[in-house]
């Protein structure tokens, strides 16, 4: 039984120092730091929510060096921004596809809250279907792990027994758990930052708020919640369908909508320049309008 310990031990010694020049420091908070992976040559993927501020970035590497960093884009959805470091020749690591996730099998979870890489062992407690985050990103595979949550963890690199990047791990998605962002959803993410600044996504041209609906309205609609429009932006989408502040939005496209991260889910890039069916109550009744879906930079819908 020691020799098989030893041996584990000696193998996850060996994964670490292997990984370990993958994973950095990223200073862009007031808090401590937070950790980043490097993404390309010159390009690390952080975890958005540990970015309080866009200018004055700084990235801690692997040798000690530290290095001003700019920002390429952020996508809040998926809790991903992308930084380009002032660096050269940085390493990524071989990422694994999200079908090689299964339940159980041994991970490393590595972070750099400071100068030196923290190791964490754990394991696959979920691996799921894709899934969309409360904000409405789309990720291709739910994968939840047991690793402990400390400081600076979001943003660093969880590996398998094999030494594949499984992903970028963060507690920002759901809170008090570590998840794991798939490398797919990593590499797309990170390509549509560098190709636009931010992932492109449908525009409405409304802002909303969950409301519960009252029994009356509830029996005649079939649902117990809907949208509260409490927005209308001028010639924009909605404001071309008749969509008017007050309305209660009930579905998009026969998609029920309770809460804002439903309609951000049918926002994808793909539903840009579409028609799209708004069911919406107004004054206790219930009516269709025709909304064309645009585009736009920021995160409302």
């Amino acid at each position: 039984m020691s020799d098989i310990a030893s041996d584990l031990s000696g193998r996850l010694a060996v994964l670490v120092e292997k990984s370990a020049p993958a994973v950095v420091r990223v200073e862009g908070r007031r808090r401590a730091a937070s950790s980043g992976v490097v993404f390309g040559p010159d390009t690390v993927v952080a975890a958005h929510h540990n970015l309080e501020w866009d200018d004055g970035l700084r990235v801690g590497l692997a040798d000690g060096t530290t290095v001003p960093a700019a920002l390429v884009g952020r996508d809040p959805t998926t809790d991903l921004a992308l930084l380009k470091v002032q660096a050269s020749g940085l390493v990524a690591p071989e990422w694994a596809g999200p079908e090689d996730v299964k339940v159980g099998q041994l991970v490393l979870g590595l972070s750099r809250p400071d100068r030196s890489v923290r190791a964490g062992l754990g394991i696959v407690a979920v691996a799921g279907d894709a899934w969309r985050t409360p904000a409405g990103g789309r990720v291709d595979r739910f994968i939840e792990t047991d690793l402990a949550l400390h400081s600076g963890f979001s943003g660093g690199l969880v590996v398998d027994a094999s030494g594949r990047a499984l992903g970028v791990k963060t507690a920002g998605l759901l809170r008090g758990t570590a998840v794991v962002v798939p490398a797919s959803t990593v590499r797309r993410v990170a390509e549509a930052l560098t190709a636009h600044g931010h992932v492109r996504r449908g525009f409405l041209g409304v802002g909303t708020m969950p409301v519960r609906l009252g029994p009356e309205q509830e029996k005649a609609v079939g649902q117990p919640a809907a949208l509260l429009v409490t927005s209308v932006q001028p010639e924009t989408a909605a404001a071309r369908a008749g969509v008017l502040l007050g309305d209660a939005l009930l579905a998009c496209d026969g998609h029920v909508l309770n809460r804002p991260g439903d309609l951000f889910a049918r926002l994808d890039e793909d539903a840009i320049g579409r028609n799209v069916t708004l069911r919406l109550l107004r004054a206790g009744q219930v009516r269709d309008v025709v909304a064309k879906v645009g585009t736009r930079d920021a995160r409302t819908a």
